[in-house]
């Protein structure tokens, strides 16, 4: 049992700085999205990323079934679609997709148009730990756009600067 205060922790891991990511899939199962901030690179053979999805979202099964997804970065003037996948605006929570355009690449997984880097995925693996599950997926395309990724640290969202 640990011997850390989960409040503390919380507020801790709250001041680091993460891009943000939306996370989407379609398939036989249908289509679902979330927002997440765990994303990162895996393994560079076979190209792969990784993120975390608690066990308990809503989009899970959908995601765990249709066995693709995208790693959608969000760049600097994308906040509104992180709140969207978050549940956090009223008007899209039915189809949370309405708020921006799509494509799609490899795998039909819906790819955000303007986003700072599109990862198109197959599911590699999945494990479990603790109240989340991590999921590999390996990269079956990808593009990226020049612009600046949007950050969020201590409950905000943030821009980087240009140098």
């Amino acid at each position: 049992m640990s011997q850390i205060d989960a409040g503390h922790f919380r507020t801790a891991m709250g001041r680091t700085a993460s891009g943000v990511t939306v996370v989407t899939t379609d398939g036989a199962a249908g289509r679902g999205g979330v927002t997440v901030s765990s994303l990162c690179s895996l393994s560079m053979e076979p190209p792969s990323v990784l993120f975390c999805l608690h066990k308990d979202s809503r989009v899970l099964p959908t995601l765990l079934e249709n066995g693709v997804f995208a790693a959608n970065i969000l760049a600097h003037d994308q906040h509104r679609v992180a709140d969207s996948f978050a549940g956090l605006i009223a008007e899209y929570r039915e189809d949370r997709f309405a708020i921006a355009d799509w494509d799609a690449l490899t795998t039909g997984a819906p790819l955000l148009k303007g986003a700072l880097c599109r990862f198109d995925c197959r599911i590699a693996s999945v494990f479990g730990f603790g109240t989340h599950h991590i999921i590999a997926g390996e990269v079956m395309a990808l593009e990226t756009a020049e612009t600046r990724p949007l950050v969020y640290s201590n409950r905000a969202y943030h821009h980087l600067k240009v140098a």
